[in-house]
């Protein structure tokens, strides 16, 4: 039997929900950039500065499903909650647990449709408004990355690195920000040193991959494990706070729309997802009809030490690094596929086409 990884191109959710138990706490966004706190007074204007940092990848690393450094500057006044960064998910909210090494269960009862990445319902995309310069420069050590002012269709201005890609993506890099004087703008230029880093790049090493598909029993526990390729960096002598999350998405092999997910809270780059919680999730009939893929992907995600803007907003910059792939996720262990499979010791199977 052969099956091939299908990508799935179904972004990040917004929204997830910080848990504990079974009980929500409060709604936050999963999204890769930070934003300016928005406490003026009702009525005066104020200023918000967001940045966006994201690599992520599909299909075991070899797609690359988004790669961007943007950031958007905008004036907005507080009591307006139209203008209020973090707009609406794309109508789904996942359920994340809020003790590392242990998942929530979240059905998805409405998937929203496919989401182009940069179109009007991506999530990840900023926009602003002309009021400063028309480029912003990121300066690390290594390199010097221009971030040019983008006119949407909308009329919004974006500024983003036209030139990302993954062969050039600065992981573990740590970036000054200079914003330079245009005449007659609204925001002056300044420079904040050492504002932000770029999180590490990582290589999975558990499930191996392989290009005929990966099965695991969901009667045995699924472990997920991968390498960080740089040191942590450090920010103005701070250590950088990273998170890593894991999503398990539950989806039809014609629907690319997941039903269903798991929300898992990793640590030290390991995650071991417990048969209880992998019976949550809707299995194959069996090892010879693929109904089901289960896309795992792994996210890291590195919040820089704040800084402060000189209007005096705080910023915290977070960025996003994403690798993961398709698993088929079968109920138990029978004697359907080829003489050439090879059981491993973590419970899933690479197996070879017959």
């Amino acid at each position: 039997m052969l099956w091939l990884s299908v990508p799935n191109p179904y972004p990040v959710p917004l929204c997830i929900l910080l848990a504990t138990g079974s009980s929500v706490l409060s709604c936050a966004s999963d999204q890769g950039f930070g934003s300016a706190k928005f406490d003026a007074d009702p009525g005066s204007p104020d200023i918000d500065l967001s940045i966006d940092v994201a690599l992520q990848r599909a299909s075991w690393g070899t797609r690359v499903g988004r790669c961007h450094i943007q950031a958007a500057i905008r004036l907005y006044e507080p009591h307006d909650e139209a203008m209020r960064p973090y707009g609406e998910s794309n109508g789904t909210v996942l359920g994340l647990p809020d003790r590392p090494m242990t998942c929530i269960h979240t059905d998805i009862a409405e998937p929203p449709g496919p989401v182009e990445i940069g179109g009007d319902r991506d999530n990840w995309a900023i926009a602003g408004e002309g009021v400063a310069a028309e480029r912003i420069v990121l300066s690390s050590e290594q390199r010097d990355i221009v971030l040019h002012a983008i006119e949407l269709d909308t009329g919004a201005i974006r500024y983003q690195w036209e030139d990302c890609a993954l062969e050039e993506f600065p992981f573990g890099e740590v970036f000054d920000l200079h914003l330079p004087d245009r005449a007659e703008a609204f925001i002056a230029g300044f420079t904040v040193e050492s504002a932000f880093a770029v999180g590490p790049d990582f290589r999975i090493v558990e499930p191996q991959s392989d290009p005929m598909g990966i099965e695991h029993d969901q009667g045995e526990d699924l472990v997920i494990a991968w390498d960080h390729a740089e040191p942590m960096p450090r920010v103005r002598d701070l250590e950088v706070d990273i998170e890593q999350i894991v999503w398990a998405r539950n989806r039809t092999v014609s629907d690319h729309q997941p039903f269903e997910a798991l929300g898992c809270l990793a640590e030290g780059g390991a995650l071991t997802i417990r048969t209880e919680d992998l019976q949550t999730l809707r299995p194959n009939p069996s090892d010879d009809e693929l109904e089901y893929l289960l896309g795992l992907q792994i996210d890291t995600v590195v919040t820089s030490p704040a800084f402060q803007t000189p209007w005096g907003r705080t910023i915290s910059v977070r960025s996003t690094v994403s690798d993961g792939g398709d698993l088929m996720l079968t109920s138990e262990r029978d004697s359907g596929l080829s003489e050439e499979a090879d059981l491993s010791s973590s419970g899933h199977r690479v197996y070879a086409p017959q």
